[in-house]
């Protein structure tokens, strides 16, 4: 599993900023610190970065829409936030999210809404650093805070005021009492039952330890309140929420980043580049000799195929060709032993003298079965056959009987030679 790492960001303090590092089980690898950009280059190597933006520049609220289509939403909400924003909303970048947990609110959707250029300013000093960030949120949104059960998050010089899953307010530190006050005051307008609706049960106070005006701020407020105290930075609040950061990310539209991967992996890509390249190549090779052995298979099978064909003309099927070539040869073998005087060996040895002298004719194949031998031939006229027809035929013990066929420049025939007697 990945590690995490959190930056708490103010954008007018970015000389020192507070980190949290989080092992791949969600747990502290490294204590809380803080440190200047080049210092956090090298802890986030290897890390999903988020980095949360003070809420004092981000406005965060849930926004009713009467569409459930993004595209139809994102046109929707920027005049749905035009009230609750200073600048005008062509200078505004606005992301949207999900509710993770609580109250779902039908037809509404949770905004987080940022000055398009302090942004685009919070980006590139990140990238500046090789610091490849997953996510960019309000810190706002990982405070936790429901319709009922609201929280207070107070600093050294500020405080953050979460009334729901998606709302939140925040003001100086001294304003905090008034501010609180008429959050929780009747809204012109409203009857009492919506006040009674929209008013929490409890609120749950944050603050450090040890922080002594702090502990009496809220006193003056008539709503039970439930204090947790952190020892050195809000962070300590903030990390023990990765679900509710990862829910509205500011990195959408036209500031989604192209995932780069890990930035240690940068050195290496040349050399898997290179293996690649020459595993192409290996490839490109053997397949060419896979394709040239193919070819070369392919023109000895025709070859052999061939051979076969003139050693036995009669075959009709190129199957078993090395057994029935072995069972020929036997079966000529066979034929010239003994006393058999009609076998292949003496036929061949009476009649061979006068073929082999004969330059007149060209014998194209010759055929042994059954005690005779069918010599295949060719002549330039009938008068050529005919000649060594009788010259074998004066032969002592051969027999001879002769079938022509005459075509326009040669003759074809077939002599069948047989033993007499």
């Amino acid at each position: 599993m990945s590690e995490f790492l959190i930056i708490h960001y103010k954008p007018a303090q970015e000389s020192t900023l507070q980190y949290w590092a989080m092992g791949a089980d969600n747990h502290p690898s490294i204590t809380l610190g803080h440190g200047n950009l080049e210092e956090l280059k090298a802890i986030a190597r290897g890390k999903k970065v988020t980095v949360l933006i003070d809420a004092h520049y981000t406005v965060l609220e849930s926004v009713r829409v009467p569409s459930k289509n993004r595209s139809k939403q994102m046109q929707a909400i920027p005049y749905a936030m035009e009230d609750h924003l200073a600048e005008d909303i062509d200078d505004t970048h606005f992301a949207i999210g999900k509710f993770t947990s609580g109250k779902i609110e039908e037809n509404k959707v949770p905004v987080i809404a940022i000055k398009r250029n302090l942004l685009q300013q919070t980006t590139n000093i990140f990238s500046q650093q090789q610091i490849q960030l997953e996510a960019v949120t309000a810190d706002s949104v990982a405070l936790p805070g429901t319709d009922s059960q609201w929280s207070v998050l107070l600093d050294e010089d500020s405080a953050l005021i979460k009334t729901g899953n998606a709302r939140a307010h925040s003001c100086d530190r001294e304003n905090l009492p008034v501010i609180l006050q008429a959050l929780l005051e009747s809204q012109p307008g409203q009857t009492q039952s919506e006040h009674e609706l929209n008013t929490p049960d409890a609120i749950t106070y944050f603050y450090k330890e040890g922080d002594t005006e702090a502990e009496s701020l809220l006193d003056d407020i008539d709503i039970k309140i439930d204090t947790q105290c952190y020892k050195n930075h809000p962070l300590e609040i903030f990390v023990q929420n990765l679900k509710e950061i990862s829910s509205i990310n500011l990195l959408q539209g036209e500031f989604t980043v192209k995932q780069q991967g890990n930035l240690w992996l940068k050195p290496w890509k040349s050399v898997a580049a290179l293996a690649a390249f020459w595993l192409v190549l290996q490839l490109a090779y053997d397949s060419m000799l896979t394709s040239q052995l193919e070819e070369k298979n392919l023109h000895l099978t025709k070859q052999i195929e061939k051979e076969f064909k003139r050693a036995i003309p009669d075959a009709r099927k190129m199957v078993n060709m090395q057994k029935r070539v072995e069972r020929r040869l036997n079966d000529l073998k066979s034929g010239g032993s003994g006393e058999n005087k009609s076998g292949f060996l003496q036929l061949l040895s009476k009649v061979s003298p006068t073929l082999a002298k004969n330059e007149t004719i060209d014998i194209k194949a010759a055929v042994y079965r059954n005690n005779y031998i069918d010599v295949d031939l060719t002549a330039k006229s009938l008068q050529d056959i005919e000649k060594i027809k009788n010259k074998l035929e004066s032969i002592p013990g051969i027999k001879t009987v002769l079938s022509t066929t005459v075509e326009k420049n040669s003759v074809k025939g077939r002599l069948r030679l047989e033993a007499k007697g």
